[in-house]
């Protein structure tokens, strides 16, 4: 949001035109306070930013020409008053391939796209729209709960929400089978639950993978067979488990295995110098490795990183453990089904898994003090 932030601070205001014909974005907005929008644009490949545009609004029409040359991802948010800050919007982000132009309307909390074909044809799925639309309903109920604090219709709006998102994923994989060669069957592809998607990706056809969306499509691919695959993996990373073996170099380029901890409780810490949460977890993990480091060896496995990033962040950092580098390899993360940084796995002396502690937690130190006091 930072990043936003200081983008926004570097865009020129750009007048509506009341003539829309010359400019591949246009649209009529209703429900703005200010009659000033943000579109804020990217590239949904590598999801760098493209940068922000502050459209003025007059008569709640506005118009620009956006880049024409490639895929790109827009937002469209109301500008904020002031020094305020930006809220997310609740419309999902539109794609606009090269040399097309899109029409947006509605409440600026419920924008709609079309004039493409992708959104002409998904308006007319009707099935798929009106689940989208009952799937926002409920995330505006979650949101509500949970700022009024009522634990328990959040925690039963969230078992709903899960069951539509299920229902979701399969219209659009049964829009897929029917429709292979619809670019609108591409980007339903492109938001499905892994395992649908590992299914659809044999359906569509090779007009779509090999159209202005196959980039994209290969690499959500990708990510659903990754994920399936952690899916299967976690029925194994359970407490009593065996935790599976590994081998990666330390600080010295040595090649260490489970094995070599073997004889002592062993914290297995997934982390990466991009992790904001990781890096702040570090003072509390320095603590409790002073107070139990003859009892226990943290081993962390930087991902996501390259060796000279790592190993930076590991003397920036001054980390006093054991130092594993596994960069972009997913074999580790696969196998210990890591879907979120940090994840610490806790292993006893044995090999056996005792427990795993997502993001950053007490219950993790509260579980140490409980062994080892």
């Amino acid at each position: 949001m930072k990043a936003i932030s200081k983008l926004v601070l570097l865009t020129v205001l750009t007048c509506a035109c009341t003539s829309q014909g010359n400019h591949n974005l246009t649209g009529e907005i209703s429900g703005l306070s200010n009659d000033t929008i943000l579109v804020i644009k990217s590239d949904p490949l590598t999801r760098k930013s493209l940068g922000i545009d502050t459209i003025a609004v007059k008569e709640n029409r506005f118009a620009l020409n956006t880049p024409d040359s490639s895929l790109i991802s827009l937002y469209i948010i109301e500008k904020p008053k002031g020094n305020g800050a930006i809220r997310m919007s609740s419309n999902p982000p539109f794609i606009l391939l090269p040399g097309e132009k899109m029409r947006i309307s509605g409440h600026i909390d419920n924008l709609t796209a079309s004039g493409t074909e992708i959104y002409d044809n998904i308006n007319k799925a009707t099935d798929i729209t009106e689940k989208e639309n009952e799937i926002r309903n409920l995330s505006n109920l979650i949101s509500e709960a949970y700022r009024e604090k009522d634990s328990k219709r959040t925690d039963s709006l969230k078992v709903i929400y899960k069951e539509s998102s299920v229902q979701l994923s399969s219209l659009k994989l049964n829009y897929i089978k029917n429709n292979p060669n619809s670019i609108l069957s591409g980007y339903l592809f492109l938001s499905l639950k892994s395992s649908d998607g590992t299914e659809a990706e044999k359906l569509l056809g090779e007009n779509i993978k090999n159209g202005p969306l196959g980039e994209l499509i290969s690499k959500t691919a990708a990510n659903y067979r990754k994920f399936t695959a952690i899916e299967r993996a976690s029925e194994n990373i359970k407490p009593g488990k065996p935790a599976p073996d590994f081998k990666l170099k330390n600080l010295n380029g040595e090649e260490m295995t489970l094995a070599s901890f073997n004889g002592k409780y062993t914290l297995l810490d997934f982390w990466g110098t991009w992790c904001g949460w990781c890096i702040k977890g570090m003072p509390d993990m320095k603590k409790y490795y002073a107070k139990y480091k003859n009892k226990m060896e943290i081993v962390g496995i930087c991902c996501r990183d390259t060796e000279n990033k790592w190993r930076e962040g590991v003397e920036n950092l001054q980390l006093p453990w054991t130092n594993l580098y596994n960069g972009n390899d997913d074999e580790i993360v696969i196998n210990y089904a890591v879907t979120g940084y940090p994840t610490k796995i806790l292993i006893d002396p044995q090999g056996k898994i005792v427990e795993v502690f997502v993001g950053e937690s007490e219950e993790l130190y509260k579980k140490l003090d409980m062994l080892f006091k």
